[in-house]
């Protein structure tokens, strides 16, 4: 017998997401809502979605339950080097910066907000490892999180197929994977750097874990939340990052009408954000000055949804210009397989 979700239980479930999560259900997305949670009602033995509804309210096991709820509700489609630009802005601009403020602590954290299956912090970390190698001496921290345990399982799992791997190019699928029929497993090289864990966006005592953060990528995660939600999670990002740090959300995304804590800051078909303070747009000045605000070089590769149909062979096709300043550590010598150090968890 086919079970119908009633007006009155989807409001009732999404308000629930809402408060506990963030997460926003419009009415046209009803239908969603209905289909994803098709298998819980079996999965929990209910027999409506009413019954459901009260089985996240009164059941002991409803905080279990919640997770599995949040599982179900989440997208989480992504892949290597996805939008391009971005990444790219990320090795010749934001990471460059960051060394320079840096240098004195030697001491580098990331954070990879709604990090799903694991993708994107991976490519951070061959960014790192690839361009940067005598970062290895340094303290790298890349924290990557998601409100998904699945999810988060699969991203530690750190195995993929060949659409999540198909934009690493072959040098860096032979150095930092290791491949069996057909599937590419992470290396221990990029598995130091990055730390997973369970966190909610929405959630400000978790939120307050996190400090003294150098760059922020928050990609395709803000769209699924209402303007309040939004400046609630943006909020907590400005109080992370330090006055240098900078925030990288999706290319359909924007923090226009969220509030007035960021300034964007455009380069070369991108947008990143940086704080509106006494140090306002600190990373882009400096950078600019070094002859980067706008690169000669167009590198727009598949995933950038303003560039279907343009193929790039590597995504670290352009050299990074000798204007960007650098410390002196930065030897371009071989990497040592350490990494870097990872201190603690954030929860």
């Amino acid at each position: 017998m086919t079970v119908a979700m009633t007006q009155d239980t989807f409001h009732r479930l999404r308000a629930m997401i809402y408060t506990k999560s963030g997460l926003e259900f419009p009415e046209s997305k009803k239908y969603l809502l209905e289909s994803r949670l098709k298998q819980r009602l079996a999965d929990t033995h209910c027999r409506t979605y009413e019954e459901y509804f009260n089985y996240l309210r009164f059941d002991p096991n409803r905080d279990k339950e919640l997770i599995e709820l949040f599982n179900c509700v989440t997208t989480n489609e992504t892949y290597f080097f996805r939008d391009h630009t971005q990444i790219d802005c990320f090795r010749r601009l934001i990471l460059p910066h960051a060394i320079k403020e840096r240098e004195k602590n030697r001491k580098l954290r990331m954070w990879c907000a709604g990090c799903s299956s694991g993708e994107e912090p991976f490519t951070l970390a061959m960014v790192v490892a690839e361009e940067f190698p005598s970062l290895a001496g340094w303290n790298i921290e890349i924290l990557a999180t998601d409100i998904s345990e699945h999810i988060l399982a699969l991203a530690r799992r750190g195995v993929y197929g060949p659409y999540s791997v198909r934009n690493v190019p072959p040098t860096y699928l032979r150095k930092y994977f290791a491949a069996s029929e057909g599937q590419y497993t992470v290396g221990p090289i990029l598995r130091k750097m990055v730390k997973f864990s369970s966190v909610n966006l929405f959630d400000s005592v978790q939120m307050r874990a996190f400090r003294d953060i150098d760059v922020i990528f928050c990609r395709n995660v803000l769209i699924y939340f209402d303007q309040e939600a939004k400046r609630k999670i943006v909020t907590s990002f400005y109080d992370a990052l330090l006055d240098s740090g900078v925030l990288v959300i999706g290319f359909s995304e924007s923090l226009s009408g969220v509030n007035r804590l960021f300034l964007p800051l455009p380069w070369n078909k991108t947008v990143m954000y940086g704080k509106a303070s006494s140090t306002v747009a600190a990373p882009y000045t400096t950078l600019a000055s070094a002859g980067l605000a706008s690169p000669s070089f167009q590198s727009v590769g598949r995933g950038d949804p303003r560039s279907e149909g343009v193929s790039i062979h590597s995504p670290m096709s352009s050299p990074i210009p000798t204007g960007v300043p650098v410390p002196s550590t930065i030897s371009g010598s071989g990497i040592d397989g350490g990494g870097g150090k990872l201190k603690r968890e954030p929860r």
